[in-house]
């Protein structure tokens, strides 16, 4: 069989890849074959066996020549020499040189090939580590041709579906010097490739070491280098072919050395392939879960069972003002910056934490960032597990959730003062009706009580008419004073404006009558219930019309003064006063009014006056809790 116009060169496609045990073809021709011919008998002429030989050889010949000198003894002495010499010389040379000199030429070649390949995949190796996948398949191609003495390398890659080629790379001095066609990262069909691609519809080695002689070559595409010779090998796994490399243009015909050669680098060189594809995809992997994690809004923690941070996310920073690396250097570091008031509860769920059966745990707490200040934490933890099921620590996510709680709190402020404004809403109208049916309730009965009795008696002297117009009179004013000042109440609402709230009704006491109301205020005022506002309302007014109809002053003063915790309204006048003393039976229902109101807001009440000197009333009320702010 002619190997210069020999195809398809093997006979069985391969089987796959053993990764314990390299890649065998078969079907070689016998010249391919020779390689393997001579194994067996390189192990008999190890030195031993070759000194045996050489004795044997050397005793069979000198017996052998001293035969023919026998019978040749009546030749001269140094004739008798020459043909001894001349015979053992041809038996001993080639019995040597085939039994022992060539297998041994044959080791040595065989030897120093193998470590040509070795060393090239060492280089391979460490080439790899620091280099792209693309540069890897670059420098194999380089280092596969500088040993077979080729010009022209290639790599291609077949898709699963084994109908899809891909080119991948061409060797360094393919690119500079041989083909100038374009066609990286390419894909095609299998059928549309050259005699080359007989390697995957046969899925077997090719070589071609008279390519002009081919009858079912395709043409070149442009730029494509000449091809004189080539070789391809597939490249297997699990039975199916991932890739094609490609040689060629050697300038001796491709021999069973090359075939080794070129197989075994091949072969080891997808191994490399497929490890940079894992370490590409693993790093990709990292980088993008990484990236995931890195801009989560919460921030999530790896602790392991020894406590230890393992990961801590980015996050941490926007709201505790510290970087991760700070954590992981200093895993305290997360219990040091939990507000005093928490870390009771907080080491409680660390304990409760190490427990890897307690599921899914929460907890809300507060923090102390960097800048002082203070955040809610959501926090919320649960164990991981490996694949083995080995406890490996908590995965931690913590929230910010601070103007949740800030929202939280602002509801039940609203709900607490929607209380507040309900149970108000409530006295209030229990007010009302009190306030109507003892103020204007009383005047309309009386103003009744006075129709009725003129209704039903003789007209009076005009006199005593006029008398008893001006008292109905004066009870229609009053009953009107006291609409007027409820209404006031009622438009003022929740207002915190309590001085406004005076200083209206003072405005129309004074419209009526000839009184100088004088209102001061001390300290800061504060937002008080609606009931107090109402029952302070109704004390001033009590006052007010006391010294309106009874005091003769010209003057009335009322001052407020804002403590802490309470409220003192001081209201005095400068009329004629009284002897408290002496106060007569039916004339202080008004005092008593107002000290009652007073009771109501858990106050005090006192009443200071003198004949002459005037009436000083203090109203004390304490604060509501929960019903003010600082206007």
């Amino acid at each position: 069989m002619d190997v210069k116009h020999q195809e398809n060169i093997s006979d069985e496609p391969n089987k796959g890849k053993s990764q314990s045990s390299r890649r065998e073809y078969y079907g070689i021709s016998d010249y391919f074959q020779l390689s393997n011919d001579v194994r067996p008998i390189r192990g008999l002429f190890s030195p031993l066996p070759i000194l045996i030989i050489t004795i044997g050889g050397i005793a069979i010949a000198e017996v052998v020549a001293m035969i023919f000198v026998y019978y040749n003894r009546f030749l001269p002495f140094y004739q008798q020499i020459l043909l001894d010499a001349t015979i053992m010389t041809v038996i001993i040379f080639p019995l040597l040189y085939f039994l022992s000199f060539k297998p041994l030429l044959l080791q040595i070649r065989q030897r120093y090939q193998t470590e040509s390949i070795i060393h090239a995949r060492l280089r391979l190796m460490q080439f790899a580590n620091t280099h792209t996948l693309d540069e890897i398949l670059q420098f194999t191609l380089d280092e596969i041709e500088a040993l077979t003495g080729s010009t022209i390398g290639f790599f291609h890659f077949l898709e699963t579906d084994q109908k899809t080629l891909w080119l991948q790379a061409w060797s360094t001095n393919t690119l500079k010097n041989m083909c100038k066609a374009e066609g990286k990262d390419s894909h095609y069909d299998v059928e549309q490739a050259g005699v080359w691609a007989d390697a995957v519809r046969h899925r077997q080695l090719i070589i071609h070491n008279d390519y002009a002689s081919l009858q079912n070559r395709k043409g070149m595409p442009e730029g494509h280098a000449i091809v004189i010779r080539e070789m391809a090998v597939p490249i297997m796994r699990d039975e199916k072919i991932v890739a094609i490399l490609g040689m060629g243009n050697k300038p001796q015909d491709y021999t069973a050395s090359d075939v080794e050669l070129v197989s075994t680098l091949a072969d080891y060189s997808w191994d490399v392939v497929e490890r940079k594809r894992a370490e590409i995809g693993l790093r990709e992997s990292e980088v993008k879960f990484r990236t995931l994690l890195d801009w989560t809004y919460d921030w999530e923690i790896w602790i392991d069972p020894q406590d230890i941070i393992l990961y801590s996310s980015p996050a941490c920073e926007h709201f505790t003002g510290y970087r991760p690396e700070e954590f992981i250097a200093d895993p305290e570091l997360l219990k040091c910056i939990v507000h005093p008031d928490d870390v009771e509860i907080y080491e409680e769920h660390i304990i409760r934490g190490h427990d890897d059966s307690a599921g899914v745990l929460n907890l809300e707490y507060r923090i102390i960032a960097r800048d002082g200040n203070e955040h809610w934490v959501g926090h919320i933890c649960r164990s991981l597990f490996g694949p083995d099921n080995r406890h490996l620590g908590r995965r931690v996510s913590n929230r910010d959730i601070t103007e949740q709680k800030r929202a939280e709190q602002e509801i039940r402020e609203r709900d607490q003062k929607e209380k507040i404004l309900t149970q108000s809403l409530h006295s209030m109208q229990i007010d009302i009706v009190r306030d109507l049916h003892d103020t204007i309730g009383q005047n309309i009965s009386f103003l009744r009580m006075k129709l009725d009795h003129l209704s039903e008696t003789e007209l009076p002297k005009e006199t005593d008419l006029q008398i008893e117009i001006q008292s109905m009179s004066e009870v229609a004013s009053e009953a009107y004073n006291l609409i007027r000042g409820m209404l006031v109440v009622f438009q003022s609402g929740n207002s915190i404006d309590l001085l406004n709230l005076f200083t209206r009704y003072a405005e129309q006491v004074a419209e009526r009558s000839s009184l100088l109301i004088e209102i001061t205020n001390q300290g800061n005022p504060k937002q008080l219930s609606a009931h107090q506002i109402r029952q302070l309302f109704y004390i001033f007014r009590e006052a007010l019309s006391n010294i309106e109809k009874y005091a003769s002053a010209g003057q009335v003063s009322v001052e407020f003064s804002w403590d802490e915790d309470s409220l003192t309204l001081v209201i005095s006048d400068n009329g004629h006063g009284f002897d408290l003393d002496r106060i007569p039976p039916g004339d202080h229902y008004g005092l008593k009014f107002m000290g009652e109101r007073t009771k109501l807001l858990n106050g005090s009440f006192s009443v200071h006056s003198a004949v002459g000197l005037g009436t000083k009333i203090t109203v004390h009320v304490p604060y509501e809790e929960g019903s003010f702010i600082e206007s």
